[in-house]
């Protein structure tokens, strides 16, 4: 009777572990989601449009005049084109771009980012004062346009964050750019080169259709910062995403091997899902190493503009130092002299 008792031990135990895994990979389905809403402010509206994901998972809809992105995963993209999402009701003011939610309009940040958080983003708005124009490219690694650019406006002298946008099939290697608008306009360009991802992601939401992307007029691109001759314009963006995957448990006979696959299981479903009721949610400030989230263009000129200023200013010192080395020789020259005459005195007993 003692090995039937220890037998139906074995097998309770046993079911334990199956209907342990089956719960573990039934949880791994149900990956924790993430919602961006985005605000108008007090000086504009929102059009319902201008927000791009990468994901066909999340839905995007705007209600009661606020925008909201809902079923983001982690690391899922969120494109915000702040031109295009909204619109001045107040003629004194212009379209800046986007902030975090309970900060001032000079806070303005860069509208394109990573979903690692629950956000909440208001429209970003200027004072109109010395407008410049500056004009966004969108290319491949051989500098071929890959859409039309677009062209906005801004007030010279402020920094002024721009959005890569959304291009089926394509990545963007930098998600945003800034740069202190200039006076003279042909400084005032953005040059956001893609790579192809690979394959077309297939998202929904009408998106662009560039087989062979055309050659960019002009010709010619520097890495990121040089221009491509001369285009402008707007062309309609996508939404687009990679869909999520399933899983499967199994279940083995009475062995060793079945409590080894449920807790590899277990291991499998630890990031950012939901197991026994409690949810592992990542960080905020995760770092995700899938390109550059954002490059300072005014840095990238700072080293050359630094190193003719430095000559400059050495070039103008020039004759002060050529003077005091002068005054030093002669200074050196009748300190010898006048020790030389005193040694010879003294040693003619003067």
């Amino acid at each position: 009777m003692r090995w039937l008792k220890n037998k139906g031990i074995c097998f309770l135990v046993l079911a334990f572990l199956v209907m342990r895994n089956g719960l573990t990979v039934s949880a791994a389905e149900e990956e924790y989601t993430y919602t961006v809403r985005l605000y108008a402010g007090n000086q504009g509206r929102l059009l319902g449009g201008g927000v791009d994901v990468s994901s066909e998972s999340a839905g995007v809809s705007f209600t009661d005049g606020y925008l909201v992105i809902k079923g983001l995963k982690y690391g899922d993209t969120v494109y915000i084109r702040p031109q295009a999402a909204a619109e001045v009701t107040d003629e004194r003011y212009y379209v800046r771009g986007v902030r975090r939610s309970g900060r001032d309009n000079s806070e303005a940040e860069a509208p394109t980012f990573r979903v690692a958080s629950d956000r909440d983003y208001v429209m970003a708005y200027g004072i109109r004062g010395n407008m410049a124009a500056y004009i966004v490219h969108y290319v491949d690694g051989d500098g071929r346009m890959l859409m039309e650019s677009d062209t906005y406006y801004g007030n010279i002298g402020e920094r002024q964050y721009v959005s890569s946008r959304y291009i089926d099939g394509y990545q963007p290697r930098v998600l945003n750019m800034v740069k202190t608008l200039s006076a003279n306009t042909e400084e005032n360009v953005f040059t956001f080169e893609y790579e192809r991802t690979a394959g077309p992601s297939g998202g929904g939401g009408g998106g662009t259709d560039e087989e062979t992307p055309a050659p960019a007029p002009g010709g010619g691109t520097d890495a990121g910062t040089g221009t491509v001759g001369e285009a402008a314009g707007g062309a309609g963006a996508a939404d687009a995403g990679v869909g999520a995957g399933g899983a499967a448990g199994a279940a083995g006979a009475g062995t060793a091997a079945d409590a080894a696959g449920a807790e590899a299981a277990a291991e499998d479903a630890e990031a950012g899902t939901q197991v026994g009721g409690d949810v592992n949610i990542p960080d905020e400030d995760v770092p995700l190493d899938d390109g550059e989230d954002l490059r300072d263009l005014d840095d990238e000129d700072v080293p050359l503009a630094d190193l003719r200023a430095d000559q400059q200013w050495r070039m103008g010192y020039l004759p002060a130092y050529a003077g005091i080395g002068l005054a030093a020789l002669i200074l050196l020259a009748g300190a010898a002299v006048y020790l030389k005459k005193k040694h010879k005195n003294t040693a003619s007993g003067k």
